[in-house]
């Protein structure tokens, strides 16, 4: 009976490889090194990957001009290095100056954002309700309390991160300098990958497989260079804002905007947040013009550059955005947010191509039922 339904010969299929993977679970010894080498070489396939969509299109224009692709990548690496060069002499002193004397500051920022909210707070409490002033009102708790609390919690927590961010940097950095050997080797061979897979694919299926690989390469090269033009433009927008205004630390806000700003929807808010909180520490009169920029430097990118780089908003539901963010923030932090989106727009091709082949297949099977 089992051979003639496919249903559950998948189910049994399905059942089967959930246990494998439950024992496995039993047995860490043969897991753990597993899972080292899969952190160890999952970030520079990843990031090799960006890399990849972000400097291909440069690689396919120097190949319109007649330059061997070995050349034209080590053209752009030159033009890397350069430009590296350049951050490091001008750009890095200034950022690792405002980190550290951010990082220093904190406690006494977390403090001072505490006195001016217990000001804004006796000003808001002075406020009259039906002739009955706020402060007199009887609602429990004491507001001004719980605040500054949750506040110094918040704050102690960054505090932490950004120490245990130094050290995660230092692995970063060891992972990342295998980077451009693997990148190098995926600018010099991307179409002779694609030809490989197409080839190692059963026949029957290859029309299926072009198709989706083609509709993945498409989606995955318009969000990552699209995203990234986007949030450069914006992050130079809102420098020039911040500069022009004063707001402290601006070189490690706008870092922190432009990578939130990768993030769809709730980027913006996320990367606003800090910036409006040390603009209200420094001055709370300057969070009006803060905010201003940020909102001007948004439309600037909806309703002009948005609709050149890629003609309208990811074809996905807000909602889903938002679920998917939190899935991938509670599975793995920060580097699981920025890789949850184009990932379920990988998924939702492959899901949707393998339910049409599935259906055309299905059809194009004779009834030999009488």
């Amino acid at each position: 009976m089992f051979k003639s339904d496919r249903f559950m010969r998948t189910s049994l299929h399905i059942i089967a490889v959930l246990v494998i993977l439950f024992l496995l679970t039993k047995i860490p010894n043969i897991l753990a090194p597993l899972k080292a080498a899969f952190s160890l070489v999952f970030f520079p396939i990843v990031m090799s990957l960006f890399l990849y969509y972000l400097f291909r299109p440069i690689i396919r224009k120097l190949d319109q001009w007649k330059i061997r692709r070995p050349w034209s990548i080590l053209i752009l690496y030159a033009a890397a290095i350069s430009l590296f060069a350049g951050f490091s002499l001008w750009v890095w002193p200034i950022f690792r100056s405002q980190f550290l004397n951010f990082s220093d500051n904190l406690p006494q920022l977390a403090q001072s954002f505490s006195n001016q909210l217990q000001v804004l707070l006796v000003k808001v409490q002075e406020q009259e309700i039906w002739g009955t002033r706020i402060n007199e009102l009887d609602v429990g708790i004491d507001l001004p309390q719980k605040l500054s609390g949750y506040i110094e919690n918040i704050l102690n927590s960054i505090s932490n991160s950004l120490t245990s961010a130094l050290s995660t940097l230092a692995w970063i950095f060891l992972v990342v300098s295998t980077v451009p050997m693997i990148l190098y080797f995926m600018l010099k061979d991307d179409r002779k990958g694609y030809a490989f897979l197409l080839k190692a694919a059963p026949v029957k299926t290859r029309p299926t497989f072009r198709h989706m690989a083609k509709e993945i390469d498409t989606a995955l090269s318009g969000f990552i260079v699209g995203r990234v033009f986007l949030a450069a433009c914006v992050g130079v927008f809102d420098l020039i804002g911040f500069l022009f205004i004063g707001v402290p630390y601006p070189l490690l806000l706008i870092l922190i905007i432009i990578l939130t700003d990768m993030i769809p929807y709730i980027g913006v808010y996320l990367g606003a947040l800090p910036v409006v909180i040390v603009g209200f520490i420094d001055a709370p009169s300057s969070v009006i013009w803060i905010v201003g920029v940020i909102v001007l430097g948004q439309m600037l990118r909806n309703n002009l550059l948005s609709p050149v780089i890629y003609g309208s908003a990811l074809d996905i539901h807000p909602l889903t955005t938002v679920f998917l963010l939190l899935s991938g923030g509670a599975i793995g932090g920060f580097i699981a947010i920025l890789i949850v989106i184009p990932a379920y727009m990988v998924v939702k091709i492959v899901t949707l191509h393998l339910y049409r082949y599935y259906r055309s297949s299905k059809k194009a099977k004779p009834n030999l039922n009488p």
